[in-house]
Formats: C-alpha cells, sequence, structure tokens
C-alpha cells in the first residue's frame, strides 16, 4: 500500500495510526515506522523499441492495480520512461505491487499493454523494466498484430489544394478524416485525424490477425459523401508482436479552379446595389457545390474540392449570380456551361488556372 501524504503527516505527527489510505487502528501488527516506504522506478519498451522508435505512443497510462491510492497524475509522456531516466512512484510501503502500462496514441486509443511486479524494499528505489506489446491479445496466447501508417501527398498543381487538418479546423475546403479499408471491405476499420499520420507522424492500425493484409485509405472531409483522395491498397505482411511500418501516398479525387466576374457597369459595387454574389457548380449526379456570400469586389473566388475522380476530368456547369441587399434579387448573372476539372490542378494564383465570367 501506498502512503498518501495525509497518512504520511499523521504518521509523523504520532496522532494516529493509518493503515494503507485510510485513518483507522491496526492493534494486530504494527505499521510500518515513519519513513519505512519505498518507491517504484518504472521504465518501458515497446517490442524492445524505444519510444523514439515507437512514435505512436505518445503517452504511457501507468496503473497499480492492489494500490488502493490512485496515482494521480497517471498519464505520461513516452519519453518519462525512456533509460537512462525513469518515472519514479513515491511511497510505498515494502511488499509485491503488480505495475500495469498502456501506450496510448494521439487519439488516446491503447494500442499497447504490459505489466510486471515490483518488490518494494523499505527505503529504497526498485528498478522494474516492462517491455509492452500490442494490446489485445487473443485467448490462445498469439497477440494479434498492428502497423504504424504515415501518409503524404502526390504534389498538387497550383497552390490552393484543400489542406489537410484536424477534425476541429473551419476551414470549408479541409480535408479532415482519414479511413482506413482492410482487406477490401467496404466500411471503414478505423478513422484518424488527416494530420495525425501526416509526414513524420504516424498511427496504429486496429489490431489484426498476424499475416498478410490489404490496407487502403481515404481521405475526405466529415459530413461530405465523397473522398478528397485516396491511395492504393498495399499489401502489408504484419507479424505478431512485432509492429511494421508502412507509408502511403495520396492520389487527388479532386481538383479546383479559380472563378472571376465582371460587372456591366463600372459601380456595381458601390452606387450599383450589389451587395455579395453567389458561384456554384453543378454536374452529373448532383456534384458540384455552391459558396454564397461572396464580396461583390472579389478578384478571384478559388474552388478547392470538386470531384474529378477520372484522369481526363470532368466537366461542370458554373453559375454566378450577383444579388442586391435584402430580399436579395438577382441582379446580374452569368454562366460557364462547360469547366473541366482535372483531378490534382488547382487555382494556382494566375490567369491561366481561372475562369472568368461576364456578368449580365
Amino acid at each position: 500500500m501506498r502512503i498518501s501524504a495525509p497518512a504520511r503527516l499523521a504518521l509523523l505527527s504520532a496522532l494516529v495510526l493509518a493503515a494503507g489510505c485510510y485513518y483507522a487502528p491496526y492493534p494486530y501488527q504494527p505499521y510500518p515506522p515513519a519513513y519505512s516506504y519505498g518507491n517504484i522506478a518504472v521504465s518501458w519498451t515497446f517490442a524492445g523499441n524505444s519510444c523514439s522508435q515507437t512514435p505512436t505512443v505518445v503517452q504511457v497510462q501507468v496503473n497499480v492495480p492492489n494500490d488502493p491510492t490512485p496515482i494521480y497524475p497517471n498519464t505520461f509522456p513516452c519519453s518519462v520512461g525512456t533509460l537512462p531516466g525513469q518515472l519514479v512512484i513515491y511511497n510505498y510501503v515494502p511488499g509485491s505491487y503488480t505495475v500495469v502500462l498502456t501506450g496510448l496514441d494521439s487519439n488516446g486509443n491503447s494500442t499497447w499493454v504490459g505489466s510486471g511486479t515490483a518488490t518494494v524494499v523499505a527505503n529504497q528505489t526498485v528498478s522494474i523494466a516492462i517491455d509492452l506489446q500490442p494490446a489485445n491479445s487473443n485467448d490462445a496466447g498469439t497477440s494479434n498484430a498492428v502497423a504504424y501508417l504515415s501518409w503524404g501527398f502526390t504534389p498538387p498543381v497550383g497552390s490552393y489544394a484543400p489542406p489537410c487538418t484536424a477534425s476541429d479546423n473551419p476551414d470549408p475546403d479541409r480535408m479532415d478524416s482519414v479511413a482506413l479499408y482492410v482487406d477490401g471491405a467496404t466500411t471503414s476499420a478505423q478513422t484518424y485525424d488527416c494530420t495525425a499520420g501526416l509526414g513524420a507522424l504516424q498511427v496504429t492500425t486496429p489490431t489484426l490477425s498476424p499475416g498478410t493484409h490489404s490496407l487502403q485509405l481515404v481521405a475526405y472531409q466529415s459530413g461530405l459523401d465523397y473522398g478528397f483522395a485516396q491511395t492504393l491498397p498495399v499489401s502489408v505482411t504484419i507479424a505478431a508482436n512485432s509492429p511494421t511500418s508502412q507509408s502511403f501516398t495520396f492520389a487527388w479525387q479532386v481538383g479546383g479552379i479559380g472563378v472571376a466576374w465582371t460587372y456591366p457597369i463600372s459601380n456595381a459595387c458601390t452606387t450599383g446595389g450589389v451587395a455579395s454574389v453567389n458561384v456554384g457548380f453543378s454536374g452529373a449526379a448532383g456534384s458540384g457545390y455552391t459558396v454564397t456570400g461572396w464580396p461583390c469586389p472579389t478578384a478571384v473566388a478559388p474552388f478547392k474540392r470538386l470531384a474529378a475522380v477520372r484522369a481526363g476530368g470532368v466537366t461542370y456547369s458554373l453559375s454566378v449570380d450577383a444579388l442586391g441587399g435584402p430580399p436579395s434579387p438577382v441582379l446580374y448573372s452569368g454562366t460557364a456551361p462547360s469547366v473541366t476539372i482535372v483531378p490534382g490542378q488547382f487555382y494556382d494564383g494566375t490567369s491561366a488556372t481561372v475562369v472568368s465570367v461576364p456578368l449580365n
């Protein structure tokens, strides 16, 4: 039992004897005298690898189930338990304690587990090293397997591509999610924030049976029914207790373009009464989208996420409506009946990637 701070103070003041973490008489055996408790120093590895070699583990949770006093805080940066430094838990009555460790990824998911027994000796700090293994071992004793995944995107043409963001980002053109599909399934096995595995970062798959699996990723915006980019299926061989790493490259499934417009009168944005502009693309099967409320004098309105899944591009019709103030009548309008959007090509800030629409 670990001596809590109140119990320790009680011992030092000799006002009351304490057993564990509660005040009570202890008449049948003497309570250990003050300063006879010990400490546990914990270090950890992951299937023999360090924290730097296991980048998906961001934090490690530490628990001692047979100690009635919870550790608080009990979650620490992974590097805290890397030798030569160790995490030290203080003030344990001499005896044996089970130490349980849980490795957590950036989403707080339990991906590694391990445990060991520490025998505390009075007035000493005992060290224990625990080698964690992938979570969710099966009952037959064969550990399920995991893989570490990272990703990047083929370089877009133009700088106005949808950004890869976290799920709480407000950008209306963002890719905030990545879905993992395993072995050709049509339902995702797990989803991640788009930034979680970007570049040098890695995420962990759910536990899978050891062997070769087909893995495919789709990047999308939560709430929309189409992907912005996807990878080819990749065969990955995963061994029990020996996680492998696999990087992916997303190919764009969307493209974009800039839209400019001109008015038939020079004062449309001042005394001409135009308050805002709506710009919309429409394509087959309801594809496309509209952005309302562009300011009247906007030079170029960039569109970043028009579905363009075919290599040759997808054709949309474009409409631009200039509106007056409430009740927002259409004062001027124009169209472009055939605009081709090519995957991976976006507005780049030049006139070459702009559709100009005269309003009448």
